[in-house]
């Protein structure tokens, strides 16, 4: 169970390359297409331990971690 703030994904930085899915240890991201365009998604924010690797992984910044991160369900 994560004690810092949940890895957000933004949707418009994302390019889609998949880093963040295969550093993930638990497999807790997914890419999801919409129309012409994919993107990660965090799909088990309530499995995560907050190990942060998907942050370092993502070679745009497309995902971040802060004080006002909580899970999305």
């Amino acid at each position: 169970m994560c004690t810092t703030p949940y890895p957000e994904v933004d949707a418009s930085r994302c390019t889609g390359c998949g880093r963040c899915v295969s550093a993930c240890p638990d497999r807790l991201f997914t890419l999801d297409v919409s129309g012409f365009r994919k993107h990660a998604v965090l799909i088990s924010p309530h499995r995560c331990d907050c190990c942060l690797k998907c942050l370092a992984a993502c070679p745009v910044g497309a995902l971040s971690s802060d004080e006002t991160s909580t899970p999305p369900f």
